[in-house]
């Protein structure tokens, strides 16, 4: 059992990883570094997603209940995000972390062309519903499984790219792209844990504590995003997908 002092320092940086969860995605980018110091790579993951499940379920139901889910492109999404969420950890559980530094200076360009991306969408404004191209599920459909499958290999920013599929190519307004994608991102979460579980790699005291924080800091980041609205959602999206370039580059 991790000593008290530590596991309540745990437990503030899971607070505010599912805070910054339920806004924008990149909760990991807070939780993980701490806890890869205390429990190292083999237990770190296994706990990061106890917390990030009931993190994810917070923010989900805040956002259901104010009909910010679009649940056509959830039902399509989420069992795919499941599955390959759960086939990523147990490639990582496999290799263990080798193969996750070959694809992390891909995602870093991909975070960097990201966090470009919603500040000029801040600068343009939302475009009307009627300006945006069509939708187009099946190629996001496709993208939801390769997210799914880094969620569980690599992890930190899922919730991110999950925001550009469903705004992109499911051609959701903001909020409504945030929400659905906490429905995903809930998916990919629980596959990977799954994994995690079977393999009977969670500290379930550390974890149980962390899921805690993280659920009340995503009940409460759910809430501002709802009342803040669109641009705010927009430039925390930037500014963690900045900050994830750099953590994916240095990690």
């Amino acid at each position: 059992m991790t000593e008290l002092p530590v596991l309540l320092g745990l437990a503030a940086a899971a607070g505010l990883a599912g805070f910054v969860d339920a806004i924008a995605g990149g909760g990991g980018l807070i939780q993980m570094p701490p806890l890869l110091a205390v429990l190292g790579p083999e237990w770190a993951p296994g706990v990061n997603k106890v917390a990030s499940v009931c993190g994810t379920t917070a923010a989900t139901v805040r956002y259901a209940n104010h009909g910010c889910v679009r649940w056509k492109a959830a039902a399509l999404a989420a069992p795919l995000a499941f599955a390959f969420g759960l086939a990523g950890t147990v490639s990582y559980l496999r290799f263990v972390k080798e193969a996750a530094h070959l694809v992390r200076p891909l995602f870093a360009l991909c975070f960097l062309a990201l966090a470009a991306q919603q500040v000029v969408r801040v600068v343009r404004r939302e475009a009307p519903q009627a300006e945006r191209p069509p939708p187009s599920p099946w190629i996001g459909a496709a993208f939801v499984a390769v997210i799914g499958a880094y969620d569980g290999f690599v992890g930190p920013g899922t919730g991110m790219f999950l925001f550009w599929t469903f705004s992109t190519w499911f051609a959701l307004p903001a909020l409504l792209a945030t929400g659905t994608t906490k429905v995903v991102n809930l998916a990919s979460n629980a596959g990977a844990l799954c994994a995690f579980i079977a393999r009977g790699a969670v500290l379930w005291p550390e974890g149980l504590a962390l899921a805690a924080a993280n659920l009340v800091g995503g009940w409460l980041g759910a809430r501002t995003a709802i009342r803040r609205g669109v641009p705010f959602i927009r430039l925390v999206t930037a500014a963690v997908s900045a900050a994830a370039s750099v953590y994916l580059l240095l990690a």
